[in-house]
């Protein structure tokens, strides 16, 4: 149990980078960067739109800046790091599809519920100026890794169709999506590699949840409310899960029963496995994205010309 506390504090120290910057070694984007799609506290949310210069599909797909629950750009130059920031963009844009690196509120200043409302916003966002970007606005997908992917499921199987009297006009608009695909992602802050491993955590380390919440209640409902498992529903998007079996980040133990759940409810769902895979990055991961394109030309229905 002390072993999978450990790895659950390695989650809230390594970022699973995101955001390919101009020196990306796949350059055949065109790339509209810092876009605004909401404030909060006076400070500008954005995303950046990443388009292929050739073979674009017009689908949009949104790709969440996240590590750690904290989002930002990457300037990293290590080579491992690039490749870690790297494969998110190369994988997505080399199979065709529009992106939309979106940066959330991040912690400590935000808190987990805070960011899932910012990620649904911008996917609303994204649906409102799906003509001006060229994608389909009723075939959107979502995807990332680690806290990003608990963040896309989060936002996949708790969305709605907007609210028509909202008096923000981005309100209105629907924020839910088609297709999700996410990588070696948190599904069960409860049962945390074992059941009840919250405890432990809790144990160890008072105050820790505070990070997460705020200001702590009743830590297991709170604890529900922001772990994707408890929030399945026969209308959720159909997902791919992509997990190392050697991640002591996050347990590949998290996808197996978000997968099992979503067999239970007879729901599209596909599970790949990496032997040998760690968190964020194992050598030749571009190779898995042939499974990513699958998923999502077959759950987003490519748009006619």
């Amino acid at each position: 149990m002390k072993h999978l506390v450990l790895t659950f504090f390695l989650l809230c120290s390594v970022a699973a980078l995101t955001y390919a910057n101009d020196d990306a070694s796949f350059t055949g984007y065109h790339a509209v960067e810092d876009v605004i799609y909401g404030q909060k506290d006076g400070m500008g949310l954005s995303l950046d739109v990443l388009t292929p210069e050739k073979d674009a599909k017009g689908l949009g797909i949104v790709l969440i800046s996240s590590g750690s629950w904290k989002s930002a750009k990457s300037n990293l130059l290590e080579d491992e790091e690039r490749k870690r920031k790297d494969h998110w963009v190369q994988g997505l844009l080399k199979g065709g599809y529009t992106l939309f690196v979106v940066r959330h509120g991040s912690s400590p200043r935000y808190f987990v519920p805070e960011m899932i409302e910012d990620v649904r916003r911008a996917v609303r966002f994204v649906r409102l100026n799906a003509k001006k970007y060229n994608i389909d606005p009723n075939h959107l997908g979502i995807t990332s890794g680690s806290s990003g992917g608990h963040l896309s499921l989060m936002v996949a199987l708790t969305s709605d169709d907007g609210k028509p009297d909202a008096k923000d006009p981005l309100e209105r608009i629907s924020s839910r999506v088609q297709a999700v695909v996410a990588w070696f992602p948190p599904t069960d802050m409860i049962n945390w590699g074992a059941p009840n491993g919250y405890k432990m955590i809790e144990t160890i380390r008072p105050g820790f949840f505070q990070q997460v919440f705020g200001k702590v209640t009743d830590l297991e409902t709170q604890l529900k409310t922001i772990s994707p498992i408890y929030h399945l529903t026969k209308d959720d998007p159909p997902l791919l899960l992509i997990h190392g079996d050697a991640d002591k980040t996050v347990p590949v133990q998290q996808s197996k029963i978000l997968k099992a759940k979503y067999d239970e409810l007879g729901l599209p769902v596909e599970m790949v496995i990496k032997e040998g895979g760690g968190h964020t990055y194992w050598p030749g991961i571009l190779d898995n994205y042939a499974a990513v394109w699958n998923w999502f030309d077959r759950y987003l229905k490519p748009a006619t010309k």
